[in-house]
């Protein structure tokens, strides 16, 4: 999912709640990779592991990436080739014949990952630039779009363990638990592992300084391409400050650290545990109380609790919610920021621009913000202020509690927060869910009447829509 950025107490939690969570479509993932930045080059070997004994699957691997023989009992075949389309990648697709009763299986490949960064076309994108995956001496961007590990079709989730080798001064960082960093034989290897079910695997890498600093049973980390220790440290400090508040507000974090990592480009990314922000979004002051308690809020809301997208993207709302609004909110600002998601609705949501949040995907545009962001946060507030704070609370607790790792939808908020209020919430969700449009009110029969010295004004309050 994504963010700059794609955010009250205690919850009394079970340790089961961080047990790894396999979906039953996971693949397992152990991958060891060797990056070359001088020469764009990744050599990489993935022991895979399948969910059920299927005998035929069939996965995608960037173009320029070749396979490699290895000895398998499985046979492996390509099927089909597709040239790069706009902003993306080359890829191939292969088909894997298991033996009977087989579900494993080793690829070995090797080649180039090159695609520098183009200047982003969208109206809203999460930066300036963009690059679906890049290996060079700046540094690494590899994820999903990258396809620089089999990409299995119909399979929903992962899990990995990831050994990265690089160049000494080099360092790699992914989702979940770093196991390992050692230095030997001129080279730098790295070794990630996450158990949890993902989207996706993240490979980010550069020469990074790194700081750290554990708060409870998190470790809050920042990697910063030069040397700065007052910045880090003021970010290893809120990033405690604001686990502990959303742990108490939620429940517990759901992954063993959250690192703030700088980018060789400016972006706002948010990953599970993880942010790739560039290097002026980092310095910006006013970020550490905005933005990037946004990002650490995604860890529960979208790269935790997922978003079943073909419903609408519901996370983003809440996020800035409990993250942007919250924190107004907390400082006494709650009615002017809630002003201006309103102004912000008026000003960019023309008739033509509008859309119900049921088809909210990202965001794209000032009238795409305006819905997806805003009027998700207004519907958010509503439904706080319809069922109070406590039950708004506890539906919050048992929301994450029931789907984490899973993929949730605004019609499952209806019927958690509706079992949490002892009522139906369905037409209340599927107004400001399916239907266009906000509140349009006019002021009617006003009336200035001055008695004993006082002036009083009174006034007729009318919604103007029909139905």
């Amino acid at each position: 999912m994504s963010h700059v950025i794609s955010r009250w107490f205690i919850a009394l939690l079970t340790c089961a709640w961080l047990s790894p969570v396999w979906a039953s479509t996971t693949v397992r993932h152990e991958l060891t990779v060797t990056l070359d930045p001088a020469t764009h080059r990744i050599e990489a070997v993935d022991k895979i592991t399948f969910p059920s004994a299927s005998t035929a699957w069939q996965f995608d691997l960037h173009g320029d990436l070749k396979l490699q023989p290895e000895p398998n009992a499985a046979s492996v075949k390509q099927i089909k080739s597709s040239p790069a389309q706009t902003g993306g990648v080359p890829l191939n697709r292969y088909e894997v014949i298991l033996p009977a009763g087989a579900r494993e299986i080793t690829l070995r490949y090797i080649g180039e990952i090159f695609h520098p960064l183009e200047e982003a076309t969208a109206e809203y994108a999460r930066s300036f630039h963009d690059s679906p995956g890049i290996i060079s001496p700046e540094g690494i961007y590899l994820a999903h779009p990258s396809a620089w590990y089999p990409l299995f079709a119909n399979t929903d989730r992962v899990t990995f363990k990831l050994q990265v080798t690089l160049p000494e001064q080099w360092s790699a960082v992914s989702q979940g638990k770093r196991l390992a960093k050692e230095i030997s034989n001129h080279q730098s290897r790295v070794t990630w592992e996450e158990n949890s079910s993902q989207e996706e695997i993240y490979l980010i890498a550069s020469t990074f300084s790194e700081y750290s600093k554990t708060t409870g049973a998190v470790e809050a980390l920042v990697f910063l391409r030069e040397p700065d220790a007052a910045l880090a440290q003021k970010y290893l400090d809120v990033t405690a400050q604001y686990i502990e508040m959303y742990r108490q507000l939620i429940g517990p974090y759901p992954y063993t650290k959250f690192a703030l990592v700088e980018n060789f480009w400016e972006t706002g990314y948010g990953m599970p545990s993880f942010t790739l922000l560039g290097s002026k979004v980092i310095r910006l002051p006013f970020i550490l109380y905005s933005s990037y308690p946004h990002e650490i809020l995604h860890n529960w809301w979208g790269n935790s609790v997922y978003v079943d997208i073909q419903q609408g993207n519901w996370s983003e709302g809440l996020t800035s919610y409990l993250a942007d609004h919250l924190i107004q909110e907390q400082q006494g600002n709650g009615a002017s920021a809630r002003r201006a998601l309103l102004q912000n609705y008026a000003d960019f949501v023309s008739a033509s621009k509008d859309f119900p949040l049921s088809e909210f995907r990202m965001r794209h545009s000032s009238s795409s913000e305006a819905v997806g962001y805003g009027k998700a946060q207004m519907l958010f507030h509503m439904l706080r202020l319809e069922l109070g704070d406590q039950a708004f609370i506890k539906g919050l607790h048992q929301f994450y509690m029931q789907y984490r790792f899973k993929e949730a939808s605004f019609a499952d908020l209806a019927t958690l927060f509706g079992r949490v209020a002892g009522r139906d919430l369905t037409p209340f969700f599927e107004q400001w869910v399916k239907r266009v449009g906000a509140p349009a009110l006019q002021i009617k029969a006003s009336k200035v009447e001055q008695k004993a010295g006082q002036w009083s004004l009174t006034f007729t309050l009318t919604q103007s829509q029909v139905g």
